[in-house]
């Protein structure tokens, strides 16, 4: 009897635990969130930057109960005529971003 109640428990708590996967709207949204912060970041940083596109992504950052709290961006563009590239860490939380140029050799 006890083996069976400790199964059920875990079996519960993998379900119950289990995550429901975001719907393309909502990666949309959450793109374009974090794009408009990391930009108006890397524009205070870098009054002259113009951000193109976006060059990748990292989602799931974080430890413990916030393992997905933050969500980072690889973005492209040019610093007074220069290419550049920044690296951008958006907090889904706070909604907040740091960004930081990426020095190239």
């Amino acid at each position: 009897m006890t083996k069976i109640v400790i199964s059920f428990g875990i079996v519960a708590s993998l379900i119950c635990g289990t995550g429901v996967a975001s719907t393309p709207s909502a990666w949309a949204a959450l793109d374009r969130a974090a794009q408009a912060a990391c930009k108006g970041e890397i524009v205070r940083l870098a009054s002259k930057a113009k951000v193109a596109k976006i060059s990748g992504r990292v989602s799931g950052i974080g430890m413990g109960r916030d393992s997905d709290r933050y969500y980072a961006l690889t973005l492209r563009g040019t610093t007074a005529g220069f290419a550049s590239q920044w690296l951008c860490l958006y907090d889904k939380t706070g909604k907040r971003a740091v960004a930081r140029e990426i020095e190239t050799p």
